[in-house]
Formats: C-alpha cells, structure tokens, sequence
C-alpha cells in the first residue's frame, strides 16, 4: 500500500474546494461590514445636521420669546445667511395669531395668543431634497 492510498491520508487536511469555498465566504463577510462603514458615517452626519436644525430653532424661539408678548410683530422672516459654521442652514420664522377657541387657527385679530413657528432646513451633498425641521410654540399675553 503506498502513500497516497492510505486511509490516513484520505481523513486529514483540507482539499483545494474546501480553502477556495472558505476563503470566498470569509471575503463576503468582509465585504459586507465593509460596505456599512460608509453608510454609518452618512447616517452619522445626517444625525449631527438634524441636531444642529433642532438646537438653531430652539434658540430662535428662545430668542423672540424673551421679549414681551407686546413687541414680538406679527410676520414672517427669513434668515437665509447664517454666520458660519452654520452658513449651510436656512432658518424661517412666522409669527401669528391664533385663536384659543377654534382650534388655534390662524385668525387676523389678537385673542390674546401668538403662535411662533420656527423651520430651519438644509441641504446636504448627498442629498437631493433639503431635510428640514419645524418647531411650533405659543405665547400668551400675561
């Protein structure tokens, strides 16, 4: 009986299928966490542009509500040039009245109540449509 006919040789190593078939599953899974690294870094810099939106609406209506209910003017504005770092955001305030019976729906007269709606939006390189974010807020005459 020679070597190669051995049982003992028949039972141990791996054959040529087996390492070609186990390194094609490892490069698959490789491939595949690698592909989520970019995905989690978008996700990542939406996440942190949605956050900056939240925090420059909040300080708008921090800002127009500091004042009194008297001289905060009905209207709309439009910041369209932030100062930078946040020169890529666009920030729209409204002010209205509303009425406390109806609903709160926008009405011409004061009934005592103020509705400030604040949106800031954006537009990213990797996306077609501006994200944006609006946040809403009344104010009562003391």
């Amino acid at each position: 009986m020679t070597f190669f006919q051995s049982p003992k040789y028949l039972e141990s190593g791996f054959t040529l299928v087996e390492t070609i078939t186990a390194i094609f599953v490892l490069i698959i899974g490789i491939s595949a966490v690698l592909v989520m690294f970019p995905l989690g870094t978008q996700l990542l810099g939406s996440s942190k542009m949605t956050t900056i939106g939240i925090q420059l609406a909040q300080e708008k209506i921090e800002e127009v509500i500091s004042t009194s209910y008297e001289t905060i003017s009905i209207g709309e504005v439009i910041e369209s040039a932030l100062l930078p770092p946040f020169d890529a955001y666009k920030r729209e305030t409204k002010v209205s009245y509303v009425d406390p019976i109806f609903n709160l729906q926008e009405i011409a007269s004061d009934k005592g109540i103020k509705k400030i709606e604040v949106t800031v939006s954006w537009k990213t390189s990797l996306e077609l449509t501006p994200k944006n974010i609006k946040l809403i807020t009344l104010i009562s005459r003391r």
